[in-house]
């Protein structure tokens, strides 16, 4: 069992890597970037093809952890570069948002605004 995980963690870093260096070559295709050293080795590089059209216009080339301080609870936090990959290439969310809020405190704010929703007579979707 234990040899069946590591085969399939090596095979996911394999994987991982060779996204890596597919997302490069297509920055390199684009003019984007020049060569591979300008992507730091902790970055996740963007896809081209799967951001917004705006990501392109002021391309930011890769995904890299972003710390911020919660404006509700004062809590420092970091947005990961996972987590931006996902809520850019993903969701398709606008390249000009940054999070401003902890999880926890989005988690209240999405409940305040739900129950305010509800109070109002707007029945939820």
């Amino acid at each position: 069992m234990k040899n069946a995980s590591l085969k399939q963690s090596k095979q996911r870093q394999r994987k991982a890597l060779d996204e890596r260096q597919r997302r490069i070559r297509r920055l390199i295709e684009r003019g984007l970037i020049k060569d591979e050293s300008e992507i730091p080795d902790e970055a996740i590089p963007i896809d081209p093809d799967l951001t917004t059209l705006a990501n392109l216009w002021c391309p930011a080339v890769c995904y890299l952890n972003i710390e911020f301080t919660c404006v509700d609870c004062g809590k420092p936090d970091c947005w990961t570069a996972g987590s931006q990959q996902h809520y850019f290439e993903i969701s398709k969310a606008s390249p000009y948002k940054r999070p401003k809020r902890c999880y926890d405190c989005r988690q209240k704010e999405l409940a305040r605004k739900l129950q305010a929703r509800a109070d109002s007579g707007h029945k939820p979707s």
